[in-house]
């Protein structure tokens, strides 16, 4: 399967690409480039031993190749940036195209870790709809603190107030999910995951994982998790 021609960017532009502004600084999985005077400048030795950690973890955890190619990571100072250099002031994106990260870092914003990276090392195991796909990447990185609040914080806030799994596992439906209950959503979406990975194992979780894509409806869905977790998707948790 093609995941690269598969991925939505309704908003994505090239243009850092050709910005001489970039500082760069390689370790030994990435190629960091960020804004000299900025907080990513300023802290970029931590970044990547950050980087680096959560690469290692992901690759032994999924038990995935290490890919022939540096991820290609681009730190922006501020949304303005962001948005002029690759089309969107959101927090993080991880692009399959050119196999590269983008997000905001600053003294309030630093989405570091292993979300973003999960998204693309996973890749060989295919293209998941959105629910199972940022699951995982909340799962290998639910640690790390979101916006002032750790993950089983935002799970348990959002209690009530997201939509029944029917109608956010197809990927259709993920994507209408209100942007300002994300964290909800994401939450519960990697507490899902974890479960899965918890009662089944890793393995049984990435064959899962494999055989299902993003033009499947719920009861496509539900079948395919009935046959390797022998129980309907919203009897599961």
């Amino acid at each position: 399967m093609n995941i690269i021609e598969k991925q939505h960017l309704p908003s994505y532009i090239t243009n850092y690409k050709n910005d001489a502004r970039w500082l760069t600084k390689e370790s030994e999985n990435y190629i960091f480039h960020y804004f000299q005077d900025s907080v990513a400048e300023r802290e970029i030795d931590n970044i990547i031993n950050i980087q680096e950690e959560s690469f290692d973890k992901i690759i032994r955890v999924l038990g995935v190749e290490k890919p022939t190619d540096k991820i290609l990571y681009y730190i922006y100072p501020n949304k303005d940036i962001k948005r002029e250099l690759m089309g969107d002031g959101g927090f993080a994106q991880a692009i399959f195209s050119d196999y590269s990260i983008h997000i905001l870092y600053t003294n309030e914003d630093k989405p570091i870790g292993e979300h973003e990276d999960t998204h693309l090392l996973s890749s060989p195991l295919g293209l998941a709809t959105g629910f199972f796909a940022e699951g995982l990447a909340e799962y290998l990185s639910w640690g790390r603190i979101v916006l002032n609040k750790t993950k089983d914080e935002w799970l348990e806030e959002g209690k009530g107030k997201i939509l029944p799994i029917e109608k956010i596992v197809p990927h259709e439906d993920w994507m209408k999910t209100p942007d300002e209950n994300f964290m909800y959503y994401y939450s519960f979406a990697g507490f899902f995951v974890g479960k899965m990975i918890e009662r089944s194992g890793i393995d049984n979780f990435k064959d899962f994982y494999r055989s299902i894509n993003r033009k499947m409806n719920y009861q496509e869905i539900n079948d395919i998790f009935r046959k390797y977790c022998k129980v309907n998707l919203n009897l599961y948790i």
